[in-house]
């Protein structure tokens, strides 16, 4: 199983930016059950956030697609606990890492999960996790 980084939803939601093409058809999968992924409970507030305040959605369509997603039997949603927040300070100081891409990566990690969809270079120094960017040529 793969984790989903919020940049993956906010270009497969986004119909205006490049990266659309390439990360639309990822959901699209997960959409029929031809992708099981897990996704932790901060994505989905990123990528709300991103979709409202950064490039100016209807808040409600945006919640009601996110939630689609969040309520897909192809989605595993990793909750956070006080011991993801402690293993994700743990990688944010070992790797030099950002605080929501370190919670991100400790929530995935803490559920097996090694790999993950994203086009955010900063997953490539986490040792322990393999980014798979869906993103071509752009």
């Amino acid at each position: 199983m793969k984790g989903v980084d919020a940049n993956i939803i906010v270009y497969a939601l986004n119909s205006d930016l490049p990266e659309y093409n390439s990360c639309n058809p990822l959901i699209e999968k997960i959409a029929v059950g031809d992708e099981i992924v897990s996704i932790s409970s901060i994505v989905f507030m990123e990528s709300y956030h991103a979709l409202v305040y950064k490039y100016k959605f209807s808040a409600s369509e945006v919640k009601k697609r996110i939630i689609a997603i969040l309520e897909s039997e192809n989605v595993v949603v990793l909750n956070i606990s006080s011991g993801t927040i402690l293993y994700a300070f743990e990688i944010a100081s070992f790797y030099n890492t950002g605080g929501r891409d370190s919670l991100i990566a400790a929530n995935l990690l803490e559920n097996n999960v090694k790999e993950i969809y994203s086009h955010d270079r900063a997953f490539d120094i986490i040792e322990e996790i393999n980014r798979i960017d869906p993103v071509k040529d752009i």
